[in-house]
């Protein structure tokens, strides 16, 4: 029994390395934005929005439960849209954007509830906008959990980047 020549593994390795990095860098923007999004809109938040956080939390809560070959499979017709193909490394980035970005939010989301009211009170009370609490109150202190969630997501996108070599 051969091995394949040593030029198809490293081809298969850049091939990941290439699908889980567009992939992280997509979904993780995306799903940071998703999760001060989920964040800010809560009931007794900066912007409380119920009606739109419920939709917001429903809406990834259902991507969240959709396996990774079901979601593979289900947006087949928008890959083909949007890459032109539904076979190879940039058409398997598609999907597995989409499945990390409400995974990711998910997490981002629960290091952004971690951070103390009080700092956020306190903030307010200083008279800081909104904007400037979101941004120099609560992504602050909540990167360690952030950057933790992005160590967990891009290992479950390499997982996930396996069923690539299997359609």
């Amino acid at each position: 029994m051969s091995l394949p020549p040593l030029n198809k593994y490293f081809q298969a390795f850049f091939e990941t390395l290439l699908m889980v990095s567009a992939s992280a860098l997509i979904a993780i923007g995306l799903g940071l934005l998703l999760a001060i999004v989920l964040t800010v809109t809560a009931k007794s938040s900066l912007y409380p929005k119920p009606r739109l956080h419920r939709g917001l939390s429903v809406t990834v809560n259902i991507f969240r439960a959709v396996p990774f070959i079901i979601m593979l499979v289900a947006l087949l017709p928008v890959t083909r849209f949007l890459v032109g193909t539904t076979l190879g490394t940039w058409a398997a980035v598609v999907p597995l954007t989409v499945n990390l970005i409400p995974f990711y939010a998910r997490i981002a989301q629960v290091s952004l509830n971690d951070v103390d009211p009080g700092l956020v009170e306190a903030a307010r009370a200083m008279g800081c906008r909104r904007r400037h609490i979101i941004r120099h109150v609560l992504l602050p202190e909540a990167l360690p959990g952030i950057v933790s969630g992005m160590t967990v997501s891009v290992i479950a996108m390499i997982n996930a980047s396996a069923i690539k070599f299997i359609y």
